[in-house]
């Protein structure tokens, strides 16, 4: 007797094949718009690459040590490293803040949790442009009320100055999201927990160091990598608040890449890109460590 090879495909089978084919287009769209451009981007790092110069021509990682003796990417890196590092932190703080003081039962506080979101609502480059106005030196608000208390202030001209208002800009901008997602997290805490802790003689910073901080570790670690990462990446507030200025001072990566991609070295911006994708793997790399030492049970 011999065997049918073509057996008929059983009902799993068949449900996974439909499920392979109804995820394959959006998989090879993804593969199209991600994949490539980023094996491009490492095509192009390691040539020299100017339409309005041609040939295009292997250099190897000529264009990595260039970017190593560039003073401009070098300031970039830094402040870039800074701009994120700090801005995540005091964002993390206040938004625990903020998050408390909005969990708290009080009326109007369904008004009070909308009007908070406001900044985060706002475009970025109105934020900037707006922002621009209120630290300049001649007609902005802030110098002037500065100046009727006796404190004189150069801000947007002022390198370290301007470092300053760019990441408290910023602090301000996302600090709203960041209480949002903790006050989300601070409602799935129990309240039996913070009962059983008074009842224990416990005051407000041992149930915010014993209840609190334990219990949305994962969800302050999540937060704080997504927004290291998604900071890393940021270019419209320094652009259009400083224009990068002044000098290089507020020049982050981002902006970088777009004033080499602009000029058409697509081979030295694409370098320079390479270099942010390694601390966004950096970053995100940390962030996986710690979110499953601090995963809570």
């Amino acid at each position: 007797m011999i065997r049918n090879p073509f057996r008929p495909i059983t009902l799993q089978q068949r449900m996974t094949l439909i499920a392979f084919a109804l995820l394959l287009p959006a998989i090879a769209l993804r593969l199209f718009t991600t994949l490539y451009p980023f094996l491009q981007t490492i095509s192009f790092s390691v040539q020299r690459y100017n339409p309005a110069f041609p040939p295009t021509r292997f250099v190897g990682f000529d264009n990595f040590t260039r970017l190593a003796n560039d003073p401009v990417v070098q300031a970039s890196i830094s402040f870039t490293i800074v701009f994120v590092g700090v801005s995540t932190v005091f964002q993390l703080v206040f938004g625990l803040m903020v998050a408390h003081l909005l969990n708290a039962p009080f009326r109007l506080r369904g008004l009070a949790r909308t009007i908070s979101l406001i900044p985060w609502a706002m475009p970025m480059i109105v934020v900037a442009l707006g922002f621009r106005w209120m630290f300049d030196d001649q007609f902005g608000m802030i110098p002037d009320l500065l100046r009727r208390i006796g404190i004189e202030s150069r801000w947007l001209i002022d390198p370290n100055n301007a470092k300053l208002a760019v990441v408290l800009v910023n602090i301000w901008k996302s600090t709203p999201f960041v209480a949002l997602v903790l006050l989300a997290g601070l409602q799935g805490i129990s309240r039996d927990l913070y009962e059983a802790a008074k009842v224990d003689g416990a005051h407000w910073w041992d149930e915010l160091r014993y209840i609190t901080l334990p219990m949305l570790m994962p969800i302050i670690v999540t937060t704080s990598m997504f927004m290291l990462v998604w900071q890393l990446a940021v270019f419209d507030l320094p652009y259009a608040m400083t224009g990068g200025g002044p000098g290089f001072s507020t020049t982050v990566l981002a902006q970088k890449i777009y004033l080499e991609m602009n000029s058409l070295n697509f081979g030295y911006a694409s370098a320079i890109g390479m270099v942010l994708v390694g601390i966004v793997i950096i970053v995100g790399g940390i962030g996986l460590f710690l979110f499953k030492r601090f995963e809570v049970e």
